[in-house]
């Protein structure tokens, strides 16, 4: 009964434009899919289930072109489905088509609000025109799943870009807690430091 089939490694939100993961799962290995069930209107018809894994076979290939297609496809099907939503948001995205890929998350959001890939995705997009809107939803996206290591990351790049130092600070130091991996890329001012050099002069 699942349909969640996602381009393997986008599972987690990760986009062409940043090679960010959304998540703190791998992001290849454990992809939100959906499975959905066999055909059941006998063995020459097509059901969501198969329009949605041909997509995702299509999209790993690289063939974005077919992969759309067939997306919209499963749409004519199932106006609401918010996995070929979602991955028509990410061909956008991945052509730097922003407009067109917030508004593909907005209608898979419209069938799930708490989606977590599309929101990340969707704050992604955002950051550079609408920065206190991804701002909002990267907070939503780490309410949602507080292990969500590249979220924190990137809600602790816009908080100290808007100046909000301390909140900043904090996103930071969530970030690092769940993923140490992620510490080289937040700005030096924020890293901890060692505990030996808290307070201590610079000498040794």
């Amino acid at each position: 009964m699942s349909m969640r089939q996602i381009f393997g490694s986008l599972a987690c939100g990760a986009v062409l434009l940043t090679g960010v993961t959304a998540c703190s799962d791998k992001p290849a290995e454990k992809p939100q899919t959906n499975n959905a069930g066999n055909k059941t209107n006998g063995d020459t018809e097509t059901t969501p289930a198969d329009l949605l894994k041909l997509g995702v076979e299509q999209g790993q290939a690289g063939n974005f072109d077919a992969a759309k297609a067939t997306f919209e496809k499963l749409l004519d099907v199932e106006a609401d489905n918010k996995f070929a939503w979602f991955n028509l948001g990410y061909i956008a995205q991945s052509r730097n088509q922003a407009d067109e890929a917030v508004s593909a998350y907005d209608k898979a959001l419209a069938a799930d609000a708490n989606y977590k890939p599309a929101l990340y995705n969707k704050a992604i997009a955002l950051e550079g025109k609408a920065p206190t809107t991804s701002i909002d939803i990267y907070r939503k996206v780490v309410s949602i799943d507080d292990k969500s290591s590249t979220a924190y990351l990137r809600l602790g790049t816009l908080l100290s870009q808007s100046g909000e130092d301390a909140a900043a600070r904090d996103a930071f130091k969530a970030a690092i807690r769940l993923d140490k991996g992620l510490t080289s890329a937040v700005p030096a001012k924020y890293r901890p430091t060692p505990t030996s050099k808290s307070s201590t002069p610079a000498g040794r």
